[in-house]
C-alpha cells in the first residue's frame, strides 16, 4: 500500500509531519510518500535522524495552491508540467494548502 502525505501542510509542518510518517514507517509495511518542497522535506528527515532504510519517499511539489483559491482558477495557472496527468515518477506535483 502506499500512502501519500502532505508533508508541508498541518499545526507544525512540516517537522511534526515528517516525525509522525517516521514513526509510521518503522510501524507499518508500504510506502509513505511525502509531498512538498523536497529540500525541506530532506533537511527535517536528516534532523530527526531518519534511518536510510525507511520505506520513505519524497514527490517534489513546487506549487501550491492556496486554501481560498478556486479550484479551477488554480488549474488554470498552475504550469501544465505540474499537474500530474497518469502519476508517473518523474512528473512535478502541486498540493493544496492548509
Amino acid at each position: 500500500m502506499k500512502l501519500a502525505v502532505d508533508a508541508m501542510g498541518g499545526d507544525n509542518a512540516p517537522v511534526e509531519i515528517i516525525k509522525g510518517a517516521i514513526l509510521a514507517a518503522e510501524k507499518f509495511s508500504g510506502e509513505i510518500i511525502l509531498v512538498g518542497d523536497e529540500n525541506k522535506i530532506r533537511e527535517v528527515l536528516k534532523n530527526e535522524r531518519a534511518p536510510d532504510n525507511l520505506n520513505i519517499s519524497i514527490r517534489h511539489a513546487g506549487e501550491v495552491v492556496e486554501m481560498g483559491e478556486h479550484p479551477a482558477d488554480a488549474v488554470r495557472t498552475i504550469s501544465s508540467s505540474a499537474i500530474p496527468s497518469n502519476g508517473l515518477p518523474g512528473r512535478s506535483l502541486f498540493r493544496l494548502s492548509t
